[in-house]
């Protein structure tokens, strides 16, 4: 009797899925055709998650006992920065939870292959969670539709462009359907008594909200601060338009069950926690503050994701921004839509409540991502915003205001949702014809483009035969150095150490630390012959004097430092200097090579 049940009701979710999936593999079918070899993004921190993925993979092995062994942990490692004290996973993106989970897929394919699963599932994990919240107020269909409108957002897709950390929306959605499903909870305990039943639906749901907000420390804790500060705009909406649902019964459940679920998390967080205190965090804010603000005309202008878009946003900023931020489009169609579905249904409807809490929630979202201060077409409309409290109060201090639009995104599809609900079941009326035909408009205009890959450029010697050329735990610089720009190849010398298996470690790195003389670094700091390259690599000048003194003593403090080699890539994109000036800088300053196949050159220094 059960199975045929459980079937029926899994069925409609089994196609759903395998449409979220078909929509996922249109979009990102160019990394599809190639998952090891290609990545879609106009940044290179692809190549951080890349390496974060392999070094998880790499710990896991060697904790399992196969394997070379690793240099720290899992949170921290000196396979990165070996000359600058290693690197504090905790601050950084490390993807810890899904390089663990997904090691026997980088074990057998590779970190590349990983990286591309994630970009590929995101978008259908995201959907589904938020179609489990939808469900509770919206019947199957509407909430199928609106949950694919969260999950294939501009916030969502821009983000895959190399933040797949924060692309993963699965928390914020179940976070607000945990913290329903607690209060109803409560009712259902303050008209029926306390029973065996609501008291083993009180542990799990408490226990998995918990585990929920453990894991995602290890994915994005500036996502699960974000999810933070929207439970409490959720949390305020509930108290002014839900109180005559909800009796102190309910709000006690809520408090209890929050705090099981806060002690769970907790608990679950220590490793990361007691990271975070440890060596080479960054001792000041990460980002500067009024910069990665969301504009007024954002969410009506199309930016990189959307078809409609030319590829970038025509709204002046303050600095430039990686197009993978500017995810806040959802169009003119969808803003009007929401306006009416709010103004028509939210005083005199079956769904006037949990529309206004949806409405409520996702003002007072919008309202924090706009930052400090609020910007209307790149000027300044108010000089200070409500986003500047948040950045008063340590560690949350730490948000983008920018990437607080996930959170209003998904009340607005819940808005919507509503909406297309009403106008499905009357669809005989004019006016619901009319709704019907302008959420029709506001889902093509929001629709996705197909991104495009660009391929990540790797020189066989690293998959091949480093092996018989770096002996395992080898210290080595490699040219070109890993450089925190936002632009593709930029930091590729990490994705050569990631497939390489960790043969080595790195003197250089992109990361977010610290330094004597910097509390806030993006990558490692450069070393004497970095000092003396340092003008032909970002200032177009010629390469110094290979024969001088200066570089002499730069090559011999390597040597002193405790580096094994040099490897240069010299048709690795984005080497600076003409062609063959690294080869030939090097071929005088440290010796002939001891390797000068499969696309790199092997200089040894420790001879």
């Amino acid at each position: 009797m059960y199975a045929p049940m459980t079937r029926s009701r899994l069925r409609p979710w089994l196609w759903y899925t395998l449409l979220l999936c078909i929509g996922s593999l249109t979009i990102f079918g160019s990394v599809a055709a190639d998952p090891g070899g290609s990545v879609v993004a106009s940044n290179d921190d692809t190549s951080l998650f890349i390496w974060w993925l392999g070094h998880g993979a790499h710990v896991v092995a060697g904790t399992l006992g196969f394997g070379p062994g690793e240099t720290g942990g899992l949170l921290y490692t000196e396979s990165m920065n070996a000359l600058g004290g290693g690197v504090n996973g905790a601050w950084n993106t490390s993807l810890a939870g899904f390089a663990v989970l997904l090691a026997p897929v980088t074990w057998v394919a590779g970190p590349i292959v990983s990286y591309n699963l994630l970009i590929l599932t995101f978008p259908v994990l995201g959907s589904l969670a938020t179609a489990v919240l939808f469900r509770r107020f919206l019947d199957r269909l509407p909430a199928f539709i609106a949950a694919a409108g969260v999950g294939f957002s501009s916030y969502v897709i821009a983000q895959l462009g190399g933040h797949p950390n924060l692309a993963y929306v699965v928390t914020p959605p179940l976070t607000a359907w945990a913290i329903l499903a607690l209060l109803d909870l409560g009712r259902i305990r303050q008209y029926h008594g306390r029973s065996l039943l609501s008291a083993r639906r009180f542990w799990l749901l408490g226990g998995g909200f918990g585990l929920l907000l453990g894991f995602q420390f290890y994915v994005s804790t500036e996502v699960l601060a974000g999810t933070f500060l929207a439970a409490l705009c959720l949390l305020l909406s509930l108290a002014v338009f839900g109180r005559r649902l909800h009796a102190a019964r309910s709000w006690l459940t809520l408090g209890l069950g929050s705090a099981l679920a806060g002690i769970i998390a907790l608990l679950c967080a220590i490793p990361l926690l007691v990271t975070m205190a440890g060596p080479n965090a960054p001792q000041g804010a990460i980002r500067p503050h009024g910069v990665w603000n969301t504009d007024l005309l954002d969410p009506v202008l199309p930016a990189a994701p959307a078809w409609l878009s030319s590829g970038v946003s025509p709204l002046p900023r303050i600095m430039d921004i990686d197009p993978a931020e500017l995810g806040a489009y959802i169009g003119a169609p969808a803003l009007l839509a929401a306006v009416i579905i709010v103004v028509g249904f939210a005083h005199r409807s079956a769904h006037a409540i949990p529309l206004r809490i949806a409405a409520g929630t996702g003002i007072l979202v919008f309202l924090l991502a706009l930052g400090s201060p609020i910007l209307l077409g790149g000027r300044v409309l108010l000089e200070t915003g409500p986003f500047a409290l948040v950045e008063t109060i340590p560690v949350l201090n730490n948000i983008l205001p920018m990437r607080l639009v996930l959170h209003s995104t998904i009340a607005l599809f819940a808005v919507l949702g509503i909406g297309l609900q009403w106008a499905l079941a009357h669809s005989t009326l004019r006016r619901a014809r009319y709704l019907l035909m302008l959420l029709v408009l506001a889902a093509v205009t929001v629709v996705p483009a197909p991104q495009t890959a660009h391929e990540v450029s790797v020189p066989a010697f690293f998959e091949e035969s480093i092996a018989e050329a770096i002996p395992t735990g080898s210290v080595v610089k490699t040219f070109p150095r890993p450089l925190a720009w936002a632009e593709p190849h930029a930091d590729e010398a990490m994705v050569w150490q990631a497939v390489s298996g960790f043969r080595y470690r790195e003197t250089g790195g992109y990361f977010i630390g610290s330094s004597p003389e910097s509390p806030v670094i993006y990558s490692a700091p450069e070393d004497a012959l970095d000092e003396l390259l340092h003008g032909s690599v970002f200032d177009g000048e010629p390469m110094p004097d290979a024969k001088s003194p200066e570089v002499a003593s730069a090559v011999a403090e390597l040597r002193d430092s405790g580096v094994d080699f040099i490897v240069l890539a010299p048709e690795a994109p984005l080497l600076p200097g003409g062609d063959g000036e690294y080869e030939d800088f090097l071929d005088i300053a440290v010796g002939d090579p001891i390797i000068a196949d499969e696309g790199v050159r092997v200089y040894r220094l420790d001879r």
